[in-house]
């Protein structure tokens, strides 16, 4: 017993000549900040003590005495608050800490470090864009922040300006600005129109993430858009529009945005709010004169406010408008306009999230979202449309008219700190969303021409276009992050999904593991498993509502033949598709900013859904690599549909001060499936072996960017540069019939390769600061092509089309006058 009682007084000496401090970490508008790393030391070479922020922004530390202490903040997204000098005494009173997020600045002024490449605590792979990075970097089409996301390493975009993350198709991201789904309710996939001035991040979340990610089986893309500070601050951007030469002297492509922030009421509220318009002549090149131009315009804002209604409880509000405008949608060197569409987009947003905080670290976190899309493509005319070894013709064969419609509430409470065998911070949650898909589709026919001139297939549509799909998604889930010990961190969760539309429930766990085996946390070990289960798609869903297609055969001769009747069924006791991934990571500081990460990835797919041949998907052995399409039928939805993709990257990355920085990476990655081409009542196609590479699958990629200080002439000046250099995407080849010959997917485009290189020079006028950007996209003139014929036997067979060129561009950016 003398052992234990010496023991109990030892303790009960050391609580007792040990100091608690307690307290809060905030951003400049009175927001807490979640995740950020508190650490605490007597002097300079001293061991620091440390801890993390919960949601509401609170900490607590142990010190061994009473004293000054140098305290330090690190948050990723955020300036280093650097050794501040806090006194902690025996009255042990509560300190808030201040960060500053990374905004752009345009005079030099002493803010801050950058926070520390590795966390010690953070076991999820987080990839971030800045706005002042999104607005640096020289991508091609730089208003656009849907071209900014593959400035991170392993997005890639397609030819059509797709988005693929990971491997994933573009419906399979979850996208959110300001924690809401603003994927679009009936495709998933990312068509808001944001300001890129308007957007203070992107965060990716791809692999190892938490459970209240849900719905994303290629990760989560969080954006968040800029709040206001307490001094009125503008930019604009573009605002002169620029010129053409090309097809003669025209206005050229003008892409006007305006941001605006500041207080609502001084100390208590504040907002943001963007603009962002643009006039696009749309030149494509190899069409004639007069007959090339694909003329659009699109105008967005996103209004976007904070109110702290009092110290421990903050309201936000968002409202997003979208308008968009296209005159030959789908306009190409094999598609004259007469066989475009004209587009009519929308979007409306409107959100309110509200966060409570209690004294002892719980968090109470509700929000509430409409949104509402519309799409409208009409053609140009109603002359038969015809397809033809050769390319397109005539009129587009489809009047589609289609509102999407999204309610969503989610509610999430985090207990307070527990302190057993470590620290854990416990995490619940749900979040339900209702939605509908409206349509109106009203086809005529199209024919498909052979090689001799004669036709080989007529395609006429019967039954009524005008349906409705629904579906109600429904989740729950806990995770609690665990720091057994210093430098170790484990994050465990469960996740439970719910889907109406095809009434499956199932359970998805969460295991991620962080390890810094050094003391000066400089190396980080990471390693997890997820399973995500993804909602049904209401585009997918709605084709068992839609038309069915008449399809007439002809012989060799002209003479038709028996036609062929396409229907697509709804399938029985399907499933949610269910993605496991198995990650793991390396990553290193090496000091001076400079770190490097590796990745490693395995993700497999089953139970995807696809529609299949009504006689396969009743065959209970079927091989799922046999999956096929023939020339007509019943098609049936079902979960056959398996997916695979692998990727090990590295990325470097140094942070140089003054918004100067580089990035380099190279990504080895492989993406398969068995349903490589899908079937659908608009795309007639022939398949006998679906499994083969996926059309975005790029083996290869070196990408690199920049943003420094132009050598010898100042800080004035700056260079910017973006090179991107990766595998040509696959295509498959068809014969006349339209039949896939050989094995999907087994050609590829040339290799495309971008180098961008611009010079900016910043000024001050009457007070008022402008920067000016000049460059060159392109700068090498590769040819970069989007489009190919794979007709065989076509007089242009496996000839490329669409490359763009060397091309140079003006950036006139107005920041207003500078509040220091």
């Amino acid at each position: 017993m003398r052992p234990a009682l010496l023991l109990c007084a030892a303790v009960s000496w050391m609580a007792a000549q040990s100091s608690v401090v307690s307290g809060r970490v905030v951003d400049d508008s009175g927001a807490p900040i979640a995740n950020a790393r508190v650490s605490a030391r007597l002097s300079s070479d001293a061991s620091p003590v440390e801890a993390s922020t919960n949601a509401a922004g609170a900490f607590q530390l142990r010190v061994p005495r009473d004293g000054r202490y140098l305290v330090t903040v690190d948050r990723a997204g955020y300036f280093r608050l650097q050794d501040r000098p806090v006194d902690i005494g025996a009255q042990n009173a509560e300190v808030t800490l201040v960060l500053n997020p990374q905004r752009e600045v345009f005079q030099n002024v002493e803010v801050g470090d950058s926070p520390p490449a590795v966390d010690p605590a953070q076991t999820v792979r987080d990839q971030q864009l800045s706005g002042t990075e999104i607005n640096d970097i020289p991508y091609p089409s730089s208003h656009s922040l849907t071209n900014a996301m593959k400035l991170m390493p392993g997005v890639i975009q397609d030819t059509a300006g797709g988005l693929h993350f990971h491997g994933g198709a573009e419906y399979q991201t979850q996208y959110t600005l300001d924690g809401f789904d603003i994927s679009d309710p009936i495709t998933g996939r990312f068509s808001t129109l944001l300001a890129v001035e308007g957007i203070r991040s992107l965060d990716l979340l791809s692999t190892r993430e938490a459970p209240e990610y849900g719905r994303g089986s290629a990760g989560t893309l969080a954006i968040l858009p800029e709040t206001g500070t307490g001094q009125f601050h503008f930019t604009a951007t573009n605002f002169i529009p620029g010129v053409d030469t090309r097809g003669g002297l025209n206005i050229g492509d003008w892409t006007p945005r305006v941001a605006v922030s500041g207080p609502l009421i001084k100390g208590r509220a504040w907002f943001s709010d963007s603009f962002n318009g643009e006039y696009n002549r749309g030149v494509v090149t190899g069409l004639p004169n007069g007959q090339d131009t694909n003329q659009s315009w699109i105008a967005g804002n996103l209004f976007h406010a904070q109110v702290n209604l009092t110290p421990a409880n903050i309201l936000y509000g968002d409202f997003l408008s979208d308008f968009a405008y296209q005159a030959h949608s789908g306009l190409g060197p094999l598609d004259p306009d007469s066989t475009t569409t004209e587009q009519r987009q929308s979007e409306w947003l409107g959100a309110v999230r509200d966060i409570y905080s209690w004294s002892g670290g719980g968090v109470l976190e509700t929000g509430f979202a409409w949104q509402e899309t519309g799409s409208h493509g009409i053609p140009q005319g109603s002359q038969p449309y015809i397809i033809s070894p050769d390319g397109r013709s005539g009129n587009y064969f489809s009047d589609s008219l289609t509102h999407g419609r999204r309610e969503q509430f989610f509610a999430n409470l985090s207990a307070p700190i527990v302190h057993r065998i470590g620290r854990h911070q416990v995490k619940f949650g749900t979040d339900i969303q209702h939605l509908d898909y409206t349509a109106d589709v009203r086809r005529t026919s199209f024919d498909v021409i052979g090689l001799s001139g004669l036709p080989l297939f007529s395609t006429s549509f019967t039954g009524n276009g005008n349906f409705q799909q629904s579906d109600t998604a429904l989740a729950f889930f806990v995770t609690d992050h665990w720091e057994p010990m210093r430098r170790v961190a484990i994050d465990l969760g469960l996740r439970e999904e719910w889907f109406a539309a095809i009434d499956h429930a199932a359970l998805a766990p969460r295991i991620s593991v962080a390890w810094s085996p050094f003391a000066n946390d400089h190396t980080k070990l990471s390693a997890g498993y997820a399973v995500i289960y993804e909602p049904p798609n209401l585009a997918l869903l709605g084709r068992a509502l839609d038309q069915q297609a008449i399809t007439t055969p002809y012989t060799l001769e002209g003479v038709p033949e028996t036609p062929l009747t396409t229907t697509f069924l709804m399938g029985s006791h399907l499933k949610a598709p269910r993605y496991a991934n198995w990650s793991g990571g390396l990553e290193h500081d090496f000091g001076h900013s400079l770190s490097a990460k590796a990745e490693w990835l395995r993700k497999r797919g089953r139970d995807g859904l696809v529609y299949a041949p009504e006689v396969a998907s009743a065959t209970v052995d079927l091989q799922p690599q046999v999956l096929g399409y023939g020339d007509g039928g019943t098609y049936v939805l079902s979960n056959q549909r398996r997916d695979e993709y692998d990727e090990a990257a590295i990325t470097v990355r140094q942070s140089l001060g003054d918004q100067h920085e580089w990035l380099a990476s190279y990504v080895r990655s492989r993406a398969a499936s068995n349903a490589v081409l899908d079937v659908s009542i608009d795309q007639p196609l022939q398949v006998t072996d679906n499994f083969g590479r996926m059309p975005w699958d790029a083996p290869n990629r070196l990408l690199s960017w920049a943003y420094l200080p132009f050598p010898f002439l100042g800080k004035k000046w700056a260079l910017a540069y973006l090179a991107d250099w990766r595998s040509g995407f696959p295509f498959a080849i068809v014969d006349q019939y339209g039949i896939v010959s050989g094995t999907v997917d087994s050609h590829r485009y040339p290799s495309n390769f971008d180098l961008n290189l611009y010079i900016e020079r910043r000024i001050t006028v009457r007070g008022y600061r402008f920067a000016l950007r000049g460059g060159v996209n392109n700068a090498t003139d590769h040819r970069n092509p989007t489009a190919v014929n794979n007709v065989i036997g076509a007089s242009n067979f496996l000839q490329f089309f669409g490359d763009e060129g060397r091309h140079f561009e003006f950036r006139i950016r107005m920041f207003g006058k500078p509040k220091i």
